[in-house]
């Protein structure tokens, strides 16, 4: 029998599962899918062509790739040499660098104020990026009966944020409620390069770069870098091969991996979890069950009703994970000719695109895609985020051809008098629109397209509202109110069952800051 079960293998199912096998714990993960990863995973969209299925970088924190030695494991990181790059409608465009100096450089075409602005911009942002690492690598503090390690780690952070300076401190207090257009808007004056930095606080959220906020999403997600545009980075091989060598490292611990083993109950013995059934009613006994799998689901799907208390299942039921983003996967014949990029030399446009393209004309112009989402549609022109992963490893598709990789927001996953089946390809219409006006030429280049919907991503994926963070990033559903207040240390109300996926702090995806930390609580707790 198994010590642990890990019920989802995810990048933090996976990172847990590591982390306790290496301190001794017997440990199984069922995936319910033929492959390992969750949401860092590689597919072929057509012969020959291979595309991020949905994630098209990741972020795992430097410390967790050298703790699990995942390069010996094969994992081969790529940084492009561009942050991103910006197309306007007028036939320019702005390329982000990221040497900073070239990326002020390239402001400058736009505004003066704003190239000499912006490395002031990025110092900020690194300077206050270190406290919230330090947050997101902590556990939330225990709030009815804190430890005496809980206030050292107070005190540390308190000491961390007088060591910031008044002014970056003074800037981090307001900024964290702020909605990120006013924060990209306090810095710059130029399109698109407000809409740029703005977009970081609605990725992945029913959040408009207008919504209170929405720049604390966007300093969460940029932490791990310390970068408010380059907030993560791709891998030669794709996504897959992230999985891949978490898979490996996990099997050198001693951790068993089973696919295609979907858990359809938590077994729940005098309240206390006891194992898992799966589908095809197969029965596993454990000491513990850790679910990488997001907490509604956990608790109201593969829970019984009946082990938890009335006022528990209302709070669950209330976490917001109102997923707005759909993915599509492009093979196209030729490189995206991006306007205001295709008159650089060949190198140069590769340099350029070598990042995320992000596709919207202005702050407001994102906002009105999100107003659509607000009554249960879509807009005409969503805003979209592009990357080319075959620049990063041509091996991806055939010579000089391409893989397109778009986030395509915003797809709200509760549509108003129609469903997801019946709307897919008006979704894929309307981004390969909107794709076409800044990149002319696109929409002949197609060789192939996969669609993947928000109700994809719940039924396929088990993403529960089709929200990629297992729910919002927002003030509310954060540090110790994630993912309920009382419960922000991984425990459930049943004994022995537990969380580690990003539904748990910090929340912040595929960067195994979950897995981590959910690894050392269980660790003690099944210890004690």
């Amino acid at each position: 029998m198994p010590g642990v079960v890990v019920v989802g293998g995810g990048v933090n199912g996976l990172v847990a599962a590591t982390q306790l096998a290496r301190a001794g714990v017997r440990t199984l993960v069922l995936e319910r899918t033929a492959h390992v990863g969750g949401c860092a995973r590689t597919s072929e969209i057509a012969p020959g062509f291979r595309c991020p299925t949905l994630a098209h970088t990741a972020a795992i924190a430097p410390s967790i790739v050298r703790s699990l030695d995942l390069e010996r494991h094969g994992l081969a990181i790529v940084r492009p040499a561009a942050s991103a790059c910006a197309p306007a409608k007028d036939g320019r465009a702005l390329v982000l660098w990221r040497d900073a100096a070239r990326a002020a450089e390239e402001i400058r075409a736009w505004s003066p104020k704003d190239s000499a602005a912006y490395p002031t911009f990025l110092a900020s942002v690194a300077n206050v990026s270190g406290v919230l690492r330090a947050l997101l690598a902590s556990p939330p503090p225990s709030i009815d009966d804190p430890s005496a390690g809980d206030l050292i780690e107070m005190l540390k952070t308190g000491r961390r944020f007088r060591q910031l300076g008044k002014a970056d401190a003074y800037r981090l207090l307001r900024w964290m409620p702020m909605a990120a257009a006013d924060f990209a808007g306090e810095w710059f004056e130029s399109e698109p390069l407000r809409a740029t930095v703005a977009a970081g606080g609605v990725l992945g959220s029913f959040l408009g770069p207008w919504s209170a906020g929405s720049t604390a999403l966007l300093l969460l997600l940029a932490a791990g870098e310390g970068h408010p545009v380059a907030t993560g980075w791709f891998a030669r091989g794709g996504p897959g091969a992230i999985a891949d060598a978490l898979g490996a490292a996990a099997r050198q611990a001693g951790v068993e991996l089973r696919t295609s083993a979907d858990v359809a109950r938590i077994d729940v013995d005098e309240g206390a979890a006891a194992g898992v059934t799966l589908s095809t009613g197969e029965r596993i006994a454990a000491r513990a069950v850790i679910s990488n799998v997001d907490p509604k689901r956990t608790l109201l799907g593969l829970v019984e009703p009946i082990h938890l208390e009335p006022d528990f299942v209302r709070r669950v039921q209330n976490i917001r994970a109102h997923g707005t983003l759909a993915k599509i996967n492009y093979a196209v014949s030729a490189l995206p000719r991006v306007t205001g990029v295709a008159r650089l030399a060949p190198d140069q446009q590769t340099a350029a695109l070598s990042g995320r393209i992000r596709l919207g004309a202005n702050v407001d112009a994102i906002e009105r895609a999100f107003d659509a989402a607000k009554y249960g549609a879509f807009a005409d022109e969503p805003w979209i985020e592009l990357t080319v992963p075959s620049l990063a490893d041509p091996a991806l598709a055939p010579e000089r051809q391409h893989v397109v990789s778009a986030y395509v927001q915003y797809a709200p996953f509760h549509l108003r008098g129609t469903t997801w089946d019946a709307e897919r390809d008006r979704l894929a219409a309307a981004a390969t629109r909107t794709i076409e006006q800044y990149a002319p030429g696109f929409t002949s280049s197609i060789v192939a397209r996969e669609v993947i919907t928000p109700l994809d991503l719940e039924r396929t994926y088990g993403l529960t509202g089709g929200h990629i963070f297992h729910g919002e990033l927002a003030l509310d559903q954060l540090f110790v109110t994630r993912p309920l207040l009382g419960w922000s240390r991984n425990a459930t109300p049943i004994r022995n069952l537990f969380l580690c996926g990003s539904g748990t702090h910090p929340g912040t995806g595929l960067d195994g800051r979950s897995g981590m930390l959910a690894a050392a609580e269980i660790g003690r707790a099944l210890k004690g």
